[in-house]
């Protein structure tokens, strides 16, 4: 399936710059991302039903990403930096419009579902709005002087609390 975007996982591939060996760490989670995305696995994340607006639990990947920030205070900035400042993004399977070559044909990754035009401008007028709260939220933790592993995990949680449509196109969907 030929994927365009994974939302913020290919800036979180660029903050990595350090130490040979987490750099490894991190590519082999970020290959997870990648399988993960790219399959139909059914060991899904079920939706958490408590009062909290929580649309989806904690991944495993997310946890993972969460550990490697431990690591590394600097990495952890990086990476909640980038997350705060990165724009969301549909996540597209170019699989039949590659086959077909028409724009017509390019569907949502994580559902199938063809993606139009009227979809896209739906998506990008609620994904500013989120934007803008995650980065609200990185900013003022950040002045507060919070650790940048509690800024990304709260990024974190935030963003597992939007709508399954928005994290169904943006793959972050379980």
């Amino acid at each position: 399936m030929a994927i365009q975007s994974i939302g913020s996982t290919a800036s979180l591939w660029n903050t990595i710059s350090r130490k040979t060996e987490q750099q490894q760490d991190f590519k082999n989670l970020m290959a997870k991302v990648t399988d993960a995305a790219n399959s139909s696995s059914t060991d899904k994340v079920q939706a958490s039903t408590s009062s909290n607006g929580v649309t989806q639990s904690r991944t495993t990947i997310q946890e993972d990403i969460l550990r490697y920030a431990r690591a590394d205070s600097q990495d952890a900035e990086r990476l909640a930096h980038d997350m705060a400042y990165s724009r969301s993004d549909i996540c597209y399977d170019l699989t039949e419009s590659i086959k077909t070559n028409r724009m017509e044909d390019i569907k949502l990754a994580s559902t199938g579902e063809k993606v139009g035009d009227d979809y896209k401008r739906q998506f990008y007028q609620n994904a500013a709005k989120i934007d803008a709260q995650r980065m609200q939220i990185y900013n003022t933790e950040k002045a507060k002087g919070t650790d940048p592993v509690i800024i990304l995990s709260k990024m974190i949680d935030f963003t597992n609390t939007q709508s399954r449509d928005y994290l169904a196109a943006t793959g972050w969907l379980a």
